[in-house]
């Protein structure tokens, strides 16, 4: 998902608050500047409903203290004066008034804010307070360059707010209540006349509303729902514990609501909406954490599946969506991601996730409802997805306003060939492979449950071909796996991580399995604090590219797993610590999109990327989701049977308890401790038809998941 870099765009340095569909992402003293082109504001159904919000006093802008946005749906910036010429004569001394803003979203549509002055000064303060606002409605797909910029004007603004019916004929407001009642300045600007007697304060409120008038296919929030309804996890070591409660908490942040069904947004605040693969790869990270999340995404997802075969949306019948967008250019048909198909990796995927969930729950129930559409979305991969009957799944852009490049590294030279050049369409991508891979072996056994063992052996038999066909990515020189091949089927790099990917879906054997970890973990791709999305010695390498060197979460989070799954388990340890260690060093512990690639031996800190998504969903996930490969959480709940094999922890942790873990209608209780350089399981609660089976030994390359 490529992301646009506006004049002040360093979201490392950001603010974001969210609840349901409405979010705020500010500067970390609250300003939306009123003066300089930015990605900030207030947005609500892929829209902006303010642009400015400016605190000045006597002219002059406070400084920042410090900010928190911990609690996910509020924020706090506490700011204190420069030097002010006060309308008496007096001049004001710096650090003579505490400020302080406190916001909270509310996912009805408004943000509720108060600003608190005190004063320290020893006599009398008059002064004004001036907040400059403004609304320029400007689209997510405008603001990011996908479709055409268009002027609004404003047919409302005052003290009231502001308003414009967009070109789609909605009335879009933000409406502003302020107390007290404050006076207009012009220029969208509310000034409050303080009088503050010695060491004494004032509170100001300002509301804003938003809202739309006409119907559409939109979004809607959801009751909030705390993590403590699913998995607890507690340890003894605090910081852990921090950087874990942030990624669940910032998964509760990013839950969305479509047609009655939840689902994970991508991130915020480019992707603030429903993204196939980005959804459904979050949904398998949480599954152990939250499963109804997983449940939801897929009937979501079976539901739009794609019905026809149309160009301008690159859509096929039995495809996954890629991406859905609201709002005016997606009403008006400016755009083909109002409901874009363009994405290669999301159908296998779905099919993957309907798999898994199975595995958790220990019901048939899920899969016989959506049956049709996974016979759908596996023709989809026969029929459409192999583009030349070779076997192998390919991508080809057909909308002209679409995405050339259509797997998870989807920026125009996220592909590249040994030179650096990108691989020309139709491209095979390597890890798609190892999706359909693990896709049809997870449908064939849903099906030789469900009575159906001719179509489970026909699967069987054709994920072994495609097992057979990723030879043709193999660089004997290299010891490697291509990215991917080209029109003319010639190899890209072998370079990247994609390879990596293979292991998660256990597409390969031993020895190649092997290969893939000496190449990922050597010092050419391996980072310190994460695996790089291509290695140092590339001719492309920029640490700072968002495809070309710089490190991924979720992508670090796969490669691990599967490293694991392979018996690499040391080299999965240094992935889950390297991890944690730079969560623990960003903003709040919080987990970005995507940081910098540069060796940790560079730098005592990860390197932001300037407009990486923060909150973002599989980011977010990326935690969760090692721990429940560490500890060994392998499920077979048609067994009813929850497999711990070889459990492991960061070296640092001595105890792990885990608490209402669900599998098959039981909830499990768990606790795990360190005994020297082994982590045991100290003891277990089940409550419900269960077994929990210890396996220390045995067939590593597929002991995580049947």
């Amino acid at each position: 998902m490529s992301s646009p870099l506006g004049a002040l765009a360093n979201l490392s340095e950001s603010i974001v608050i969210k609840d349901g569909n409405v979010f705020m992402v500010t500067l970390r003293d609250g300003r939306l500047p009123a003066d300089i082109e930015h990605p900030l504001g207030l947005w609500f159904h892929d829209c902006r409903f303010l642009s400015k919000h400016e605190l000045r006093l006597c002219g002059r802008l406070p400084r920042l203290l410090t900010a928190t946005d911990a609690a996910g749906t509020g924020s706090v910036h506490e700011l204190t004066n420069p030097d002010l010429d006060l309308a008496s004569g007096e001049m004001l001394p710096a650090e003579s008034l505490r400020i302080r803003i406190e916001r909270r979203a509310d996912a009805a549509g408004a943000l509720r804010q108060t600003i608190s002055v005190r004063s320290y000064h020893r006599r009398p303060v008059q002064l004004p307070l001036e907040v400059v606002l403004g609304a320029d409605f400007l689209p997510m797909l405008e603001l990011r360059g996908l479709v055409p910029r268009h002027e609004r004007q404003l047919s409302t603004a005052g003290l009231d707010g502001f308003s414009t019916v967009g070109r789609d004929g909605v009335r879009r407001t933000t409406e502003v209540r302020a107390s007290p009642e404050p006076r207009a300045a012009g220029g969208g600007a509310l000034v409050f006349d303080l009088d503050l007697p010695p060491r004494g304060g004032a509170d100001l409120t300002l509301e804003f509303e938003v809202s739309e008038r006409g119907d559409g296919d939109l979004p809607v929030s959801i009751p909030r729902r705390r993590h403590s309804d699913g998995t607890q996890v507690s340890s003894d070591d605090q910081l852990f514990n921090r950087i874990l409660e942030r990624s669940l908490h910032d998964l509760e942040l990013l839950r969305s609501q479509l047609d009655g069904h939840s689902y994970y947004s991508a991130g915020v605040p480019w992707f603030a909406t429903l993204f196939g693969r980005d959804s459904l790869i979050t949904a398998f990270e949480t599954l152990s954490f939250v499963p109804g999340v997983a449940e939801e995404t897929l009937r979501l997802l079976a539901g739009r599946l794609g019905r026809e075969y149309d160009d301008a949306r690159d859509e096929e019948p039995g495809k996954v969506i890629h991406e859905l967008r609201v709002g005016e250019p997606a009403a008006l048909g400016e755009t083909p991601f109002a409901r874009y198909y363009g994405s290669v990796d999301a159908t296998p995927l779905f099919l993957c996730l309907l798999g898994q969930y199975a595995d958790w729950s220990g019901s048939l129930d899920l899969f016989r409802e959506l049956r049709e559409p996974a016979i759908a979305a596996l023709d989809w991969i026969d029929r459409y997805g192999d583009l030349d009957g070779d076997g192998l799944v390919e991508y080809r852009r057909r909308s002209p306003n679409g995405l050339e490049t259509q797997g998870w590294k989807d920026s125009r030279d996220g592909i590249p060939d040994e030179a650096g050049e990108p691989l020309s369409a139709p491209v095979a991508l390597v890890e798609v492979q190892g999706y359909v891979i693990r896709a049809k072996r997870a449908m064939a056994r849903m099906f030789e449950l469900d009575g159906d063992g001719a179509r489970a052996e026909q699967l069987r038999s054709e994920a072994a071909a495609v097992e057979t066909q990723l030879e043709r990515f193999w660089l004997p020189d290299s010891g490697s796996y291509a990215i991917g091949l080209d029109r003319d089927k010639r190899p890209g790099t072998g370079l990247a991580s994609n390879q990596g990917h293979l292991l998660w879906a256990n597409a390969v054997g031993d020895e190649r399995g092997r290969s893939i970890r000496d190449v990922l973990m050597g010092e050419d791709m391996f980072s310190g604090w994460g695996v790089r999305t291509l290695a140092q010695s590339h001719p492309s390498y920029n640490p700072v590219g968002y495809h070309t060197g710089s490190v991924w979460p979720h992508d670090s989070a796969l490669i691990a797993f599967g490293l694991r799954r392979y018996g690499f388990d040391e080299d999965f340890t240094l992935i889950f610590e390297g991890l944690l260690e730079a969560a623990s060093r960003f903003n709040d512990y919080r987990l970005p999109e995507l940081f910098a690639g540069f060796a940790r031996a560079e730098f005592d800190e990860p390197v932001p990327y300037p407009v990486a998504c923060q909150p973002q969903a599989w980011a977010a996930g990326s935690i969760p989701y090692l721990l429940k490969s560490g500890l060994g959480l392998s499920p077979d709940a048609m067994e009813k049977r929850l497999r711990v094999v070889r459990p492991s922890l960061p070296r640092w942790l001595q105890r792990v308890e885990v608490t209402g873990l669900e599998i098959a209608g039981a909830r499990i209780d768990l606790r795990f401790e360190r005994a020297g350089d082994q982590v045991t399981l100290a003891d277990a609660h089940i409550d419900g038809d269960v077994e929990v089976v210890l396996e220390i030994a045995g067939d590593r390359r597929r002991m995580m998941d049947p």
